[in-house]
């Protein structure tokens, strides 16, 4: 019993991240989407500030040289030029 819950809740992860995914290729609304992985982004143009957000598709549209910042300690580059 205590895997099929298991194996229930890590597919709808999966699920939740999918959908994550293919929001990201088109427009993202960041105030639903949920870090399971945690993280910050940084920019910049918005000195000593810690912006929420775990996609670089939540960092700030006017955001300058922006980082995503995630709890594994691996960071990202965000393009924000590509952003719409």
């Amino acid at each position: 019993m205590k895997l099929s819950l298991t194996f229930i809740l890590l597919l709808s992860g999966l699920v939740v991240f999918g959908e994550v995914a293919a929001a990201g290729r088109t427009s993202v609304d960041c105030s639903l989407v949920r870090c399971i992985q945690g993280g910050y982004i940084t920019c910049d143009n918005y000195p000593y500030q810690k912006l929420d957000g775990c996609i670089c598709g939540c960092a700030p549209k006017n955001g300058k040289n922006c980082v995503l910042h995630l709890q594994s300690g691996s960071d990202q580059q965000c393009d924000t030029t590509e952003q719409s």
